[in-house]
């Protein structure tokens, strides 16, 4: 039964760090911002998240920490160099995206894993593209709903390609069977 509780660990863990995130989201910005011009703040708080996010990703996928340290650096980078907003959230995307279904889950084709990633982000991507980022409620409740439409992912791929493999039995059903199998047989008539 524990194959039955490690399908489930990605899609719940996810949906609770959209939580987590939308939560410190709006003081995290705040101190940020308090540090650095008012953009890059919210940049750098969005590449916090994202960094937490793909070091859970990393640890589901036993991959090395170090596996997401060039995505993540291009990403930190892009916060710093990218002016435009929009331009930087589909830079995140593109990067979770990269760091995702390229260095983490590879065991479903090519294909099908970019057009999920390409669904995703563009998803997310529609969501927020004519808002203005900002330290609001309303961002907060973005992150939140970024990470629940990150979480289909894994009800795309990880979660079913999961629940397709061998179920364990339960010892004590596996005895009964067995008992069943040699009465059955003849043995002891």
């Amino acid at each position: 039964m524990s194959t039955m509780k490690s399908k489930t660990r990605p899609i719940r863990s996810t949906i609770a760090w959209g939580l987590i995130g939308g939560l410190v989201y709006i003081p995290l910005c705040s101190a940020l911002s308090l540090m650095v011009f008012w953009p890059l703040g919210i940049r750098l708080s969005l590449w916090i998240l994202l960094a937490g996010y793909a070091v859970l990703l990393s640890r589901w996928a036993s991959r090395p920490l170090k596996s997401i340290g060039f995505p993540l650096l291009l990403l930190l980078l892009s916060a710093f160099l990218i002016e435009s907003a929009t331009a930087f959230l589909f830079t995140a995307f593109a990067m979770l995206s990269w760091i995702r279904s390229c260095i983490c889950f590879k065991r479903k084709p090519l294909v099908k894993r970019l057009a999920a990633e390409m669904g995703l982000g563009l998803g997310s991507g529609l969501l927020v593209s004519g808002a203005v980022p900002g330290v609001t409620p309303v961002w907060a409740l973005g992150v939140w709903l970024f990470f629940l439409i990150q979480a289909l992912y894994f009800v795309l791929f990880e979660y079913q390609s999961e629940s397709q493999t061998r179920i364990e039995v339960d010892p004590f059903e596996k005895a009964k069977m067995a008992a069943e199998k040699i009465l059955s047989g003849g043995a002891f008539s």
